[in-house]
């Protein structure tokens, strides 16, 4: 346990994520998506001590660092989560949850195929405006002119949000590494901010799928060369899909295939572990890497037993 913080720990068994911070009822909750070396949020941390200051960032190198400058710091009301920003602000976080969420120099994606993966992404705008706090607002600072501009345009039209601010090289409390960089090399730096004024709610994707997943099912006979001509098969339906990978076994008779699943863009690996029980054999989600039970993996685990099934069967 970190002496300066409490940890967070998502357990993946349960659906939808219950984000439970000690203390922060009726306290202003203020997130910041991608915080890199934690300078930011450790800031904010310090500055705002009445305040619960998360941080989201996908290194764990990153959340490292962080949480070393946060220990220095001495401050206890900062939290680091790791993992992917667009499935944790729509899974762990309840509609009206947040006072504000920071995004400092976010990669604007600049290419035409990387287009979904920008905050404009419809799924993103609507998760903001889910969890935002009547009132509360969602700001991005940035040195592309453009990507501050297709930000206002899109985000601030959403039928729960308005452009509230746009502001060139602002005077801010605290900068980033990045922003200083910028500033030195005399590029001008863009903020935007995007205030949410009307209700809106989105449906979780884990509270649809039930947290245990183990299929029995009798099949005639099972070994890796069965396996192994699964791999590269693919499988899906809307916007959950999946494809199998490598095979591997041992000598007891345990099997282990590799999936790789998406969930609208979120991505996952992990094992599906088969073995023989009693009359049939157990498909269950592998103990080690056990991933976030989103329906590509339910779907996942179901497509491989009815395949292996099917097989036995004719």
């Amino acid at each position: 346990m970190l002496p300066a913080m409490e940890q967070i720990i998502l357990n993946p068994e349960k659906s939808p994520l219950p984000l439970e911070i000690s203390g922060c009822l009726d306290r202003p909750v203020l997130l910041e998506i991608g915080f890199g070396n934690g300078e930011f949020p450790v800031h904010l941390a310090r500055s705002r001590p009445e305040d619960i200051v998360v941080g989201i960032e996908v290194s764990l190198t990153c959340v490292l660092k962080a949480a070393r400058r946060a220990i220095r710091a001495g401050v206890g009301n900062v939290h680091f989560i790791m993992g992917d920003a667009r499935f944790l602000l729509r899974e762990c976080f309840p509609d009206m949850s947040l006072d504000v969420v920071y995004m400092n120099f976010p990669c604007p994606w600049p290419k035409s195929r990387h287009a979904k993966r920008r905050v404009t992404n419809p799924s993103f705008a609507d998760a903001l405006a889910s969890v935002l706090k009547m009132g509360g607002y969602y700001e991005l600072v940035t040195d592309e002119e453009w990507y501050a501009h297709e930000v206002g345009e899109i985000l601030g039209a959403h039928p729960s949000m308005r452009l509230e601010r746009y502001t060139v090289n602002p005077v801010r409390p605290v900068t980033t590494k990045y922003e200083r960089k910028w500033m030195e090399m005399g590029k001008d730096i863009h903020l935007v901010r995007i205030e949410k004024i009307n209700n809106f709610t989105i449906k979780r994707v884990l509270s649809e799928v039930d947290a245990e997943m183990h299929l029995k099912a009798k099949i005639k006979e099972l070994n890796l060369a069965k396996l192994r001509n699964l791999f590269n098969h693919e499988g899906g339906h809307k916007d959950s899909h999946w494809v199998f990978k490598d095979s591997f076994s041992n000598e007891q008779g345990v099997y282990l295939i590799e999936i790789i699943v998406s969930d609208q863009g979120f991505e996952q690996k992990f094992f599906i572990r088969i073995a023989e029980s009693g009359e049939g054999v157990i498909f269950k989600l592998a103990e080690t890497g056990s991933p976030f039970r989103t329906p590509a993996v339910k779907g996942a685990l179901h497509d491989l037993c009815d395949r292996l099934r099917t097989e036995s069967e004719e």
